[in-house]
């Protein structure tokens, strides 16, 4: 009897763990996330006083996708950005003049260095 209820038992709790499909698909599979020439983005920054006589307004930084160490010892050039405004203690408006960018990527002047947080919606005012 035991061997006849076992696989009863055993698709039942198979069906348990079973997700849906999103309805929306992730950022990362998301054509608007990879920022192309032309778009406003957000560089986060640490807010200390090398950071703010380091980058200026103007200034153009190089965008570099960062690999974990354990899979890469090197650095990819992706892009340049150029900095439009200071936005508050940690924040710069930038602008993609370069190659292509992604959140998550790193743009470095010298030894200073921001992480690209996220594009400017276009309805943002």
């Amino acid at each position: 009897m035991l061997l006849l209820i076992t696989p009863l038992i055993m698709t039942t709790s198979l069906h348990a763990v079973i997700y849906p499909f999103p309805k929306n698909e992730p950022t990362y599979l998301n054509d608007e996330a990879v920022m192309k020439i032309g778009t406003k983005l957000y560089l986060f920054h640490s807010g200390t006083e090398e950071v703010k006589k380091t980058i200026n307004v103007n200034d153009v930084l190089t965008v570099y996708r960062e690999y974990p160490a354990d899979f890469s010892l090197k650095t990819i050039e992706a892009g340049k950005v150029r900095i439009l405004s200071m936005l508050g203690d940690y924040y710069f408006e930038g602008e993609v003049i370069g190659g292509y960018v992604q959140p998550g990527y790193v743009a470095k002047k010298g030894t200073v260095a921001c992480f690209i947080t996220s594009f400017k919606k276009r309805d943002h005012k």
